[in-house]
């Protein structure tokens, strides 16, 4: 019988060749992502105009006091305790004129499509100090070699229903974490026994409005009518959400009206409206759209909730598995650079529209490269790679890279961090779930408080890239489907 080999059956670039792909990604569309969800800059200043166009990063260099901007290897950034960075240039159209600015700089991951090393033989490896068996997938930041951890999430735009038990009470709910733009919002449908206050017993719950609100005032709110309603459910469950109905007979001005109460509770009457048409275009379930076309599209992904809490109240369905691996998503390098990158740009954005805004106020000639200051886009990604300190109260996931020896250089590379609290129980979190087979090792996780939170990828395990859903629903639409 021959001897089976670890080679037999992995490829040696596939250990962490991952990250270099996400963080290629990050490079060739993930920033450019970011500038066109910004578009423009709202300048308060008459006849001025300005537009954000190409995003680019450079080669990596460092600009030293005397000697001017040079390239700087890896090797030598570790001894001299410097940052592996390029500069960012972005094109400002300005007044219809395009002008090329640097914002700022931009770790680049070793080995990755813009480093110096990328593409080098064994030989020229080694001339520049580099071991040639080194995969690169991590950072330097001020000499020290930091790597992102794989961050494990609960999957975006799904729905998953259960049975919770909230203040005593069973309660049927239908969540779903709606993210659009690096903006989350939490979602919920959920079945109550109606009270003496309240007759309704479906409600939806979202943020920008701190009550649950009875889910057919919130369809009726979002432009359907009560017979569109009735036609999504069929059964038994049809008779729940008619009882629901006849609660309260509403047209969609006072359905409107309703949550405008709701949602601008203690303000003016006039600015109701306005607070509602907000709260619904941006809070509610933001990954199908922002704009007053998707509201009707909103009504029936909330049908499509409750039409699972009400199957699952009557015992048609089963309750879903959050732990189920199908349920979860890997974070990896590309994307958590995206969302600090989004973070980051948005306060340099704010603050060059207050230095142009500055130079109109004292007379002087309004020019944007004056007004871009790009120590502020380095010292906010340097500072978040650095600590570890992330976007939303995060910590932890930058670190140190382990280089104790080559297997626990790989293994840092290949660690999965979940977000949930270390200091709360989340039994069932930290079980190890039959869905993890080949995917995460049932070995080797820590003791103590991290236990069954921080895991390890399977040797061999690939982690698969996210592709576009619109070709795929487009041919399902042209086989019939709906």
């Amino acid at each position: 019988m021959p001897l089976v080999r670890i080679s037999d059956f992995i490829v040696r670039k596939d250990l962490t060749n991952f990250q270099l792909e996400s963080f290629n990604w990050l490079l060739d569309t993930g920033l450019q992502e970011v500038i066109d969800e910004k578009g423009s800059l709202d300048i308060e200043i008459p006849d001025y105009s300005l537009e954000l166009g190409k995003i680019s990063v450079g080669k990596p260099c460092v600009n030293e006091s005397g000697q001017g901007i040079e390239s700087r290897y890896p090797f030598e950034c570790r001894l001299r305790n410097l940052t592996y960075s390029a500069p960012i240039t972005l094109e400002f159209i300005e007044r219809g004129e395009p002008v090329e600015v640097e914002i700022g700089h931009l770790p680049i991951m070793v080995g990755s499509k813009k480093c110096l090393l990328h593409g080098l033989s064994g030989d020229e490896l080694s001339r520049h100090g580099e071991d040639e068996q080194d995969m690169g997938g991590y950072f330097i930041i001020n000499g020290t070699e930091r790597t992102l951890i794989i961050v494990e999430d609960l999957a975006p735009n799904r729905i998953v229903v259960s049975q919770e038990n909230i203040m005593g009470k069973d309660v049927i709910i239908a969540k779903v974490f709606s993210v659009r733009q690096g903006f989350r919002s939490r979602v919920t449908v959920e079945k109550r026994e109606p009270s003496a206050s309240n007759s309704h017993s479906l409600f939806v719950s979202f943020p920008g409005i701190p009550h649950r609100i009875p889910l057919t005032t919130m369809m009726i709110g979002l432009g359907m009518s009560e017979e569109d309603i009735l036609n999504m459910f069929e059964g038994d469950i049809q008779l729940e959400v008619k009882i629901n109905l006849e609660v309260k007979s509403m047209s969609h001005e006072e359905a409107f009206d309703y949550l405008g109460k709701r949602a601008g509770a203690g303000h003016a009457k006039q600015y109701q409206a306005t607070r509602a048409n907000q709260v619904i275009n941006n809070f509610l379930l933001p990954h199908i759209g922002n704009t007053e076309a998707d509201r009707k599209n909103k009504a029936k992904f909330l049908g499509i909730m409750a039409k699972k809490v009400l199957e699952l109240d009557s015992g048609v369905r089963k309750p879903d598995d959050k732990d189920h691996y199908s349920n979860k998503r890997l974070r990896l390098s590309g994307d958590l650079m995206q969302e600090l990158f989004r973070v980051s740009f948005n306060k340099i954005a704010r603050d060059i529209k207050y230095q142009l805004e500055k130079q109109h106020a004292r007379h002087r000639v309004i020019n944007v490269k004056t007004a871009v200051r790009s120590n502020n886009l380095t010292e906010s990604i340097s500072y978040a790679l650095a600590t570890g300190n992330w976007t939303g109260g995060r910590s932890g996931v930058s670190q140190v890279l382990d280089r104790t020896n080559y297997l626990s250089y790989v293994a840092h590379q290949r660690r999965v961090s979940s977000l949930l609290s270390r200091s709360h129980p989340h039994f069932e979190a930290r079980d190890l779930h039959a869905t993890q087979f080949g995917r995460v090792c049932p070995n080797e996780t820590p003791e103590g408080q991290n236990c069954g939170l921080v895991k390890n990828l399977s040797i061999g395990a690939i982690i698969s890239e996210e592709t576009d859903e619109v070709p795929v629903e487009k041919y399902l639409r042209e086989f019939g489907v709906n």
